[in-house]
């Protein structure tokens, strides 16, 4: 029988119904409702440590540069660095401790939780990484498997392999024109959960790298259906909860566990995430432990300002600013229809409009060789290049000047090129194979002895490494799969246009299982 599950709807301060009400929770799930009218003002721990670093308290404690008293110590850093030696502490009076908050530190995350519309949120400061490590080990059983995207970034592969689960894959859907990965479907998933009850849970990713979006709200009934949890890696869609035009997030489409990136795509450093948890699926003291495993014990406290002051960010211009990157999109889709050569898919149901998939199918140039034309001639860096697109990253601070400077960039590209027959016959993604799997987990795999041969060498055998572009940190081959001949030859074409794939080692050798 399926286990009952609370779909929380929590009204936040940037709600569907376009309220300013805030709901806290308490640690144990429990909510204190409140207005922003009514309630007592939240601390911002950037304010406070501000503070803190103008006063005289004398640090007997870590961190080491003791908030730089001695300022011409590092004389080449004095001007950039010396005011983050101020408000850079440990865990001391009056901050609260991350891993068992009970003042600022939980009402901070409280917050966080109204914002994103979830019953509980978790700062991450080691990334979406130590979230995703951390919400697959708190699902995990001895006993069962686990259903994952095929196109889950590599951290859900190490989430696997650490918990010695046996993985089954979702293999998404193709958009040909762009050569570039789909969605998953309730269907597909349901299809792999019909009967079973080996299954421990369910992860997907969306917004894919390239901005894909998936139906989570029908996949989270098929997987709730079936009394198991569903856990989403919306590392590239932190900003879907700034305005009603965004696409819908996934804390409100019912995921039980929802890991954002706050760093990726709003104003937050680098390496700054949230982790929500919803319904009563989940065993909350289970996931706590499990954070308090994969996050560092000296959490850095410039990291959760920067969460604290985004989410402030989300609330002061959060539909504002969207509306900005909706008309910069405007914008881009506006003159690519000047565009012969190079196409840019356009914006769409289900399509994060933050991203630019900039494609050159059927022309001479290949999307690397964009890239690196943007990069060293334009003075414009992309996010990734790709056999046959380039990707860019377009962001709620992105400016007007720079969207402009690339598109004058693509139109005197898109000048110089021309349809090519032999652009037509373009590698296609290497993410197209499905390799076999031999019967071995990832964890047996790793275990066992190994070699590294040359690729050529290498159909038939079984593979003891990744294989993987970064970015994406998509996994094309996984430990315990077979290599099969069209990955060798793949391979080899990838190594002749010089490009580096994670795995295949500087000498152009690939790992495998030694032969029994």
């Amino acid at each position: 029988m399926a286990a009952h599950h609370k779909t929380a709807y929590v009204q936040g301060g940037l709600g569907r119904d376009g309220g300013r009400q805030i709901l806290f929770f308490s640690g144990d799930g429990s909510s204190a409702k409140g207005t922003s009218e009514k309630k007592e003002k939240v601390k911002s721990l950037w304010e406070e440590l501000i503070q803190y670093g103008e006063s005289d308290y004398y640090p007997f404690h870590m961190p080491g540069h003791k908030r730089l008293p001695e300022e011409d110590a590092l004389p080449p850093h004095k001007s950039f660095l010396s005011p983050l030696y101020k408000c850079d502490i440990t865990e001391i009076e009056g901050f609260d401790n991350l891993h068992d908050a009970g003042g600022l530190l939980l009402s901070l995350q409280q917050k966080s939780a109204g914002v994103y519309h979830a019953e509980q949120s978790f700062f991450l400061i080691n990334g979406s990484t130590c979230g995703i490590l951390s919400a697959v080990s708190s699902i995990a059983r001895d006993d069962k498997k686990i259903l994952v995207a095929r196109n889950c970034h590599k951290s859900v592969y190490n989430a696997i392999r650490i918990n010695r689960l046996q993985a089954e894959y979702l293999w998404p859907g193709r958009i040909e024109d762009f050569d570039i990965q789909g969605e998953i479907t309730a269907e597909q998933i349901e299809k792999h959960l019909s009967g079973r009850e080996d299954i421990c849970g369910v992860v997907v990713t969306s917004p894919t790298y390239d901005g894909i979006v998936s139906d989570i709200c029908e996949i989270a009934k098929v997987v709730h259906g079936h009394g198991i949890p569903l856990v989403v890696d919306e590392a590239h869609g932190a900003h879907f909860v700034l305005s009603k035009k965004a696409p819908r997030s996934a804390v409100e489409c019912g995921a039980d566990i929802v890991i954002n990136s706050v760093h990726k795509t709003l104003p937050s450093l680098t390496q700054t995430g949230l982790l929500h948890v919803q319904g009563s699926i989940i065993d909350r003291e289970r996931l706590r432990d499990c954070l308090s495993v994969y996050q560092s014990s000296s959490p850095s406290y410039l990291l959760m300002a920067s969460i604290d002051r985004c989410i402030d960010f989300i609330l002061e211009q959060g539909p504002e600013r969207y509306d900005r990157l909706l008309d910069l999109r405007a914008r881009i889709d506006e003159r690519a229809k000047r565009l012969s050569c190079i196409r840019i898919m356009p914006a769409g149901e289900r399509r994060d409009p933050g991203k630019l998939v900039l494609s050159v199918n059927g022309t001479e140039m290949t999307g690397q060789e964009l890239y690196r034309t943007l990069y060293d001639k334009y003075h414009l860096q992309m996010e990734m290049g790709a056999p046959s697109y380039a990707l860019g990253i377009l962001t709620v601070m992105d400016a007007k000047e720079g969207v402009e400077r690339l598109l004058d960039a693509l139109e005197n590209i898109d000048g110089r090129l021309s349809v090519s027959s032999e652009g037509n016959e373009k590698e296609k993604d290497i993410y197209c194979g499905r390799p076999a799997a031999s019967g071995l987990s990832i964890y047996e795999a790793l275990c066992r002895e190994r070699e590294w041969i040359r690729p050529e060498e290498a159909a038939g055998r079984i593979s003891g490494g990744f294989l993987y572009f970064y970015p994406p940190g998509i996994p094309v081959l996984v430990p315990g799969e077979i290599i099969d001949g069209e990955l060798v030859r793949k391979m080899k074409r990838i190594r002749k246009r010089k490009e580096y794939l994670t795995g295949i080692s500087r000498e152009g050798k690939i790992c495998v299982l030694k032969k029994a």
